[in-house]
C-alpha cells in the first residue's frame, strides 16, 4: 500500500450493521449501525456508538436517545448521521490530514439523499467522499471481474435492502430492489407474536429466531423472555420455531422475485453468461438457512453464496477507491 493511500477510508454504511476499514485487511470496525445520545441540562454528547449503543436499546434513561441514523439504506437522521460517521472517521483514520472517504450505498437513493450523505460526510471531517454503488462494491469485493463483456449478476441481501443487479463491461445493465429484506422479516416475526401469542419480543430476540429456523426441515422449540401483553408481565414463553416457517418463506419469496425482475429485464445476450456462471449471492441476509437452496430450485439457475457476505461491500468499496478512474463509468 503507498502512502498516497494509506488515510482511505472505505464505509459499509449499512441499516443493520456499518464496517470501516482503511485496508483490504481485517475491518477495523464491523459493528451495529447505531448511536446513544444524551440531552442533558441543554448540551448534548455521544455516550456509545455502534454494538455498545445496541445494547442500549430499551434500556437507556429519558435523557439518552439511541438512534438509527439508517433506515433502509437511506438516511434517516441528518445530524446523528454527521456524529457517527465523524466517530467512525475519528477511529480509522491514520493520521491527522483529512482523509478520503468512500461510502458504499444502495442504487434508490435520490439524489437529494446522495447530496446528505456527501454533505454529513465532508461536514464530519473528509477531504475527499465518492460515493460507490453497493452491485459494484460487493461484485468487486465477491472477486468478480466487472470490466469484461461476460456479465456478472450479483444479489445482495442485506438488512435494509435487497438488490438485484445485472454488470457488464463496466456498467449496469439491470437492476432490481426491495426494502421488504432482513429487517422485515424481523419484524413480521415480532407482529406475528404480538398477534398471536399475546406477547412482545425485541427484535433482537426476533433476528435470532430468523436466524434459527430451516424452511426445509423441523425445527426445535426455544424458550425465550417475552412481555405478557395481556398483564404486561415478563414472562418466560416457549415457541415452536415451526410456526414461523411461513414468514421466513415470504421473505425468501420477496428475494426471488426482485432477482427474477432483475433477470426478466435483461436482454437475451445476457442468458448464456447467467445458465453458465449462475449468480452470487452475498449481504448478511446471504447467511439465512435455506435461502441459497431456495433460490436455486426456484430460478434454476446455480447459485454461488460469497466466500465473505458480510464484508464484501467494504472491502469491494476500498478495492475500488484504489482505482477510483477505471470504474467511474459505471458508478
Amino acid at each position: 500500500m503507498t502512502p498516497l493511500h494509506r488515510n482511505d477510508i472505505a464505509i459499509d454504511l449499512g441499516t443493520a450493521n456499518t464496517i470501516v476499514r482503511n485496508s483490504t485487511e481485517d475491518a477495523l470496525f464491523y459493528e451495529a449501525t447505531c448511536i446513544a445520545i444524551e440531552n442533558k441540562y441543554g448540551a448534548t454528547r455521544t455516550i456509545a456508538i455502534g454494538n455498545n449503543a445496541k445494547k442500549m436499546l430499551g434500556r437507556s434513561p429519558l435523557d439518552i436517545e439511541v438512534i438509527n441514523p439508517v433506515s433502509n439504506g437511506a438516511i434517516s437522521d441528518f445530524e446523528t448521521t454527521k456524529i457517527f460517521i465523524r466517530s467512525l472517521i475519528e477511529q480509522a483514520k491514520t493520521s491527522a490530514l483529512a482523509p478520503r472517504v468512500g461510502i458504499s450505498i444502495p442504487r434508490n437513493l435520490t439524489q437529494v439523499e446522495r447530496h446528505s450523505l456527501y454533505e454529513a460526510t465532508m461536514l464530519a471531517g473528509a477531504k475527499e467522499v465518492l460515493l460507490i454503488e453497493d452491485p459494484f462494491s460487493a461484485s468487486v469485493g465477491a472477486g468478480l471481474d466487472v470490466s469484461t463483456p461476460r456479465a456478472k449478476m450479483i444479489i445482495d441481501a442485506g438488512g435494509g435492502l435487497v438488490e438485484a443487479s445485472i454488470i457488464s463491461l463496466g456498467g449496469l445493465v439491470t437492476s432490481a430492489f426491495t426494502k421488504e429484506a432482513g429487517d422485515f422479516i424481523d419484524y413480521a416475526i415480532m407482529e406475528f407474536c404480538r398477534h398471536n401469542k399475546n406477547i412482545g419480543i425485541s427484535k433482537e430476540t426476533a433476528e435470532n429466531i430468523k436466524k434459527n429456523i430451516s424452511v426445509f426441515n423441523d425445527n426445535p422449540s426455544i424458550n425465550i423472555g417475552a412481555k405478557n401483553l395481556i398483564n404486561g408481565m415478563p414472562i418466560a414463553y416457549e415457541l415452536h420455531l415451526n410456526d414461523f416457517k411461513n414468514i421466513i418463506l415470504n421473505g425468501m419469496e420477496k428475494i426471488r422475485k426482485v432477482a427474477l425482475k432483475a433477470i426478466n429485464e435483461a436482454p437475451p445476450q445476457i442468458a448464456p453468461d447467467l445458465i453458465e456462471d449462475g449468480v452470487v449471492l452475498t449481504g448478511g441476509l446471504a447467511l439465512m438457512p435455506g435461502l441459497k437452496e431456495y433460490l436455486q430450485e426456484e430460478l434454476k439457475i446455480a447459485i454461488h453464496l460469497s466466500t465473505d457476505p458480510l464484508l464484501d461491500i467494504s472491502k469491494g468499496a476500498w478495492l475500488i477507491m484504489q482505482n477510483y478512474a477505471s470504474y467511474n463509468q459505471g458508478l
